[in-house]
């Protein structure tokens, strides 16, 4: 098992995790729950661990792909949703307030 990822940040270091997943690698992550310490200074960051070994280069490439893709949506504009009418972030595929799909 090798650390492909870590994070302060747990809803980015899932969404990497969710990535990883859906290429079809076995990920797996330490310290999740790290965030509520009640000590700022003993909070580790969320790690993303990969196994076999064997998949760590195919794994760490889809790190890298993933937070491109999130550093370019996040900077983009948000999109209004056609049904209900409330504005999404450009990384949401479907509206926050009724479900349903940014197309």
């Amino acid at each position: 098992m090798r650390k492909v990822f870590s994070s302060n940040i747990l809803s980015e270091t899932v969404l990497v995790r969710d990535a990883l997943q859906h290429h079809g690698l076995q990920v797996s992550i330490q310290n999740e729950n790290s965030g509520y310490s009640a000590v700022p200074e003993f909070r580790p960051p969320a790690e993303l661990w990969v196994s076999p070994d064997s998949d760590y280069d195919i794994a760490r490439k889809v790190v890298t792909e993933t937070l491109a893709t999130l550093d370019s949506k996040a900077a983009a504009r948000p999109w209004v949703c056609s049904h209900c009418r409330e504005e999404n972030p450009q990384s949401f595929e479907v509206c926050w307030n009724c479900g349903r799909s940014a197309g």
